[in-house]
């Protein structure tokens, strides 16, 4: 298992791994309407975007993309750094990627926020043993029709 900064190149595959943990991990709280939707080819075209922005890590298991970061400054006015996107496939759920994933891309950030579902326990669960706490700051977002809790939680102090 690697992890290294992502190129551009490696948009098809950040997609895809994209594409398919929304449709694993949120299926029974997005529509499926909204995840059998879900394009690998407009994914790949909002990573090649992206990428070249930085802030964009890549995991490989056995020489294959395997999970994706992506970070950067706060959009919240009250943090400095925010973690946009942590996803790994459900074949590695339970490896260690998803920890190394974070512990690149955060690096010596000593304050860093993150939005994460209501409904997601893995995910949450997840970021709590990374050190995340939920900070009380929440918020509804409507997918599909389907108005979703959001639950900001928050990172400080953290080591590189």
């Amino acid at each position: 298992m690697t992890v290294r900064l992502a190129v551009v190149s490696d948009a098809p595959a950040v997609a895809s791994v994209h594409v398919q943990t929304w449709q694993a991990a949120y299926r029974g709280l997005v529509p499926d309407s909204v995840l059998d939707e879900l394009s690998v080819q407009e994914r790949a075209s909002m990573w090649e975007r992206g990428i070249p922005r930085g802030g964009v890590w890549v995991g490989f298991v056995d020489d294959a993309v395997a999970g994706f970061c992506a970070v950067g400054p706060s959009r919240e006015p009250d943090a400095a750094f925010e973690l946009f996107a942590l996803y790994v496939l459900p074949s590695a759920w339970g490896t260690p990627l998803g920890y190394e994933l974070a512990r690149a891309a955060l690096g010596a950030e000593q304050d860093v926020v993150l939005w994460v579902f209501d409904e997601n326990p893995r995910a949450r669960r997840f970021y709590e043993r990374l050190g995340f706490r939920a900070d009380g700051t929440v918020k509804t977002e409507t997918i599909g029709g389907a108005e979703l809790r959001e639950i900001r939680y928050r990172l400080t102090g953290v080591a590189g």
